[in-house]
Formats: structure tokens, C-alpha cells, sequence
């Protein structure tokens, strides 16, 4: 693809620039032995220079412009995915990474969290800054250790309560007014609720496993955000690129 950059479309064809190496051969050379990748806040839209890169088993893509995200579904490695800042309202062609760990997908335009049902080896996932309102499809993701869902459109979560291994849950500036089936929630000590019309508060008054009781209902300055999702440790930071 980098030889013939001249056939290719310009999205494709700044796709191809965006890996900065003084030659083609080089640089396709490398990128197809990388195990990492980072392209941040470059204007990336067009992922099908990347569909050949089968090594990589992270990828970080945040802040762009990416809507079409098939030509991700050929990197059966990746173990890590950050997409965060984009424009993915379609996330089926992600459903065929058997083996990703952690899938970052806030703020982008998703509403439709089935495809991701099966999705059955991931721990992390961030959901938060979309247009979702049925996480029953989540409800099976059984190994979830973290999951970010604030500020979405969510008023029931019932169906979250099967996930008895989460640590970490934000669900704050939702439409959420019984939060009760998150009490039984057996291993969970990071809880933010922030800014949901909860009817009585009081039973997580009394939850003694939570690290922090303060920021359950009020925003807590400290999280810098209100999906609160980066108060748990993520994944250990991609590589810049150059």
C-alpha cells in the first residue's frame, strides 16, 4: 500500500503518511512487525492501510475522525483498542476480536451495544459520551473488571447486576432512578452515580467494600471528567507516534 499510495484515495493515502519513515519499503517493513501503534489527533479516517498489520496487539486511535471501523476486524491479536473521540456509530466489525482485553470506545455515536455481546475475554471497557440506552447485551461479559457507561441514556440497570466481577463502575449522568440491583455486586469498589435521578440513596449509604462513598452522588473534581472512568487504573499507555 505504500508504493502504490498514489492509487489510493486521500483518506487512505494520509492513513499511509500518517507512520513518519523516509522509505516505503522500510516503513511497511516495520509497521508489519510492530506489536503497537499510536496515531492520536491526526484527521485518520480512512483504517484500510492498517487492515494488513496482523502483529499488532495494540492500537491506539483516539481523536479522530474514524466512522468505518471494518478494516480492524483482520487484527485477530489485538488485545488492547482505544478509540475514544471518534465518529463509530457501527461497532459489529469488532465483535470478531476474540482475544481483545480492553476496548475504549467513549465519546463516539453508539447506540447499539449487541454486537459486543459476545465479546467474552474483555476486562475493560468504556462505553461512556454515546447515545446508548440497552446495555442488556453486556450482560453476559462475565470477565468485565471495569466498565464506563456515563452519560448515556441508560435507565435500567438490572441486567448489570450478572456482572459479579466488576471493580470498577461509572454509570453517572444517566436516567437512572433505581440503582438498587448494583448493590449485590459482589467485588466492587470504585461506584459513580453522579447526577442521576436516584429515588433513595440511602442503601449505598451503608456500603462498606466501596473505596470512596464521596463521589457516589457528587462529581468529584478529582476525575476530571464526568464519565469518572479514568479513576481506575487503564491499560498501560500506548506508544506516541513520532
Amino acid at each position: 500500500w505504500c508504493v502504490n499510495r498514489d492509487s489510493l484515495s486521500p483518506a487512505a493515502a494520509h492513513t499511509v503518511d500518517m507512520p513518519q519513515t523516509q522509505e516505503c519499503e522500510q516503513a511497511e517493513a516495520t509497521l508489519t512487525r510492530q506489536t503497537r501503534l499510536a496515531i492520536h489527533n491526526r484527521g485518520l479516517s480512512d483504517l484500510s492501510p492498517l487492515s494488513s498489520l496482523t502483529n499488532l496487539t495494540r492500537l491506539s486511535l483516539p481523536s479522530n475522525q474514524i466512522s468505518d471501523v471494518s478494516p480492524l476486524a483482520s487484527l485477530g491479536n489485538l488485545e488492547s483498542l482505544e478509540l475514544i473521540g471518534n465518529r463509530i456509530v457501527d461497532v459489529a466489525p469488532l465483535a470478531s476480536l476474540s482475544v481483545l482485553d480492553y476496548l475504549g470506545l467513549s465519546a463516539n455515536r453508539v447506540s447499539d451495544v449487541a454486537p459486543l455481546a459476545n465479546s467474552s475475554n474483555l476486562t475493560g471497557l468504556d462505553l461512556s459520551l454515546n447515545q446508548i440506552s440497552d446495555v442488556s447485551p453486556l450482560a453476559n461479559l462475565s470477565n468485565l473488571t471495569i466498565l464506563g457507561l456515563s452519560a448515556n441514556r441508560i435507565s435500567d440497570v438490572s441486567l448489570l447486576a450478572n456482572l459479579t466481577e466488576l471493580r470498577g463502575l461509572f454509570i453517572g449522568f444517566n436516567q437512572i432512578s433505581d440503582a438498587s440491583p448494583l448493590l449485590d455486586l459482589p467485588n466492587l469498589v470504585f461506584l459513580g452515580l453522579v447526577e442521576n435521578p436516584i429515588a433513595d440513596p440511602s442503601p449505598f449509604e451503608h456500603l462498606t467494600g466501596l473505596d470512596s462513598l464521596s463521589s457516589l452522588f457528587s462529581p468529584d473534581p478529582s476525575e476530571g471528567s464526568p464519565t469518572g472512568f479514568m479513576s481506575v487504573p487503564s491499560p498501560e499507555p500506548m506508544e506516541s507516534s513520532p
